[in-house]
């Protein structure tokens, strides 16, 4: 943890001073940002691993819930930063010296990370291991399928990240870029709100059917986006999406961590979140081949939101037989 802390001040000094493009490539070489708006770096495996491990016995989907909201509400504060760093609204300004200050906040924040794991107690250890933990054929048969779906979900959601749903407002809608700084700040406590939620409908009606019966309809929200006849109407769409497209999260978190040994769940976490980050990686590509080839900018909404439909449906045939121990 204190690593991947020092990681991100690192990489937040380089962005912040980069001459060229090829230097900042350095610093996202790292690994320690994130081009979606939400964490997909290291820190995921590890995290995940300490939050079940600390959790007490039957809490495990609380855990993950306080572990999401907090981690949300952040960076629903961090997309406020347009405003409160001043940071140009004017398109025509192509020069990156008005956004390096961002970037020494982020550094800034790595650091405050690299402190924060290291006052972490002994006690979110297992102990440590002379010999590499393996997961059991049971387990690596759950994580395999695991990942597999995940992969398919982060694929589809590669084609709707935060700055494609940013680019499409600014096009079709000519919403102001300070405007979209504060949509995406209450899409980010919306979200948070719903960790909350999602906790309580997991421990109520399972882990599983929680992560699907809410995936599909902020699914089908996400296709509606699009086809709304205007922007309040698509605001509202979108809005509504955000509010229940992560109450999968702390659910499949919990359920992970619930369906494999103790030992083996920083394995299971590093197998999953590596997929899921390797395919939605190949999202945003795909999503603008298709906006190259097609000509419009609904497609990647609608591909999006029916290739998540799969995944959920996908999901539960697979796994509806294989319960979790204590949530």
């Amino acid at each position: 943890m204190v690593v991947f802390g020092l990681l991100m001040a690192v990489a937040g000094t380089i962005l912040a001073a980069a001459p060229s493009f090829l230097i900042a490539l350095l610093a996202l070489g790292l690994g320690a940002t994130s081009p979606t708006g939400t964490e997909v770096g290291p820190f995921l495996s590890v995290e995940q691993s300490i939050v079940a491990e600390a959790a007490a016995s039957g809490r495990r989907t609380r855990a993950f819930a306080t572990y999401n909201l907090v981690g949300t509400l952040g960076a629903a504060a961090g997309a406020l930063s347009i405003l409160a760093l001043q940071l140009p609204v004017d398109t025509s300004a192509l020069s990156p010296d008005p956004l390096r200050p961002m970037f020494l906040v982020y550094a800034i924040l790595g650091l405050a990370a690299a402190g924060i794991g290291r006052a972490l107690p002994g006690t979110v250890e297992i102990g440590r291991m002379e010999e590499r933990v393996r997961l059991s054929p049971d387990s690596r048969s759950r994580v395999a399928r695991m990942a597999g779906l995940f992969a398919v979900d982060s694929f589809a959601g590669g084609f709707v990240i935060q700055s494609f749903v940013s680019f499409w407002f600014f096009t079709v809608y000519q919403v102001p870029l300070e405007t979209l700084g504060l949509i995406f700040s209450a899409a980010g406590v919306l979200t948070a709100l719903s960790f909350l939620a999602a906790a309580r409908l997991g421990e109520r009606f399972g882990l599983l059917e929680t992560m699907v019966f809410t995936h599909i309809p902020s699914n089908l929200l996400l296709i509606a986006v699009p086809l709304a006849p205007g922007f309040l109407p698509a605001l509202g769409a979108y809005l509504a999406r955000m509010a229940l497209s992560q109450m999968d999260v702390p659910t499949r978190q919990a359920y992970l961590a619930g369906i494999v040994g103790r030992s083996e769940r920083t394995a299971a976490n590093a197998g999953t979140n590596t997929a899921r980050n390797v395919a939605q990686s190949i999202g945003p590509f795909s999503s603008g081949a298709v906006v190259a080839a097609l000509g419009s900018l609904a497609v990647p909404f609608l591909i999006g939101g029916g290739v998540k439909i799969l995944y959920d449906l996908a999901i539960l045939a697979s796994f509806r037989k294989v319960k979790p121990e204590a949530v």
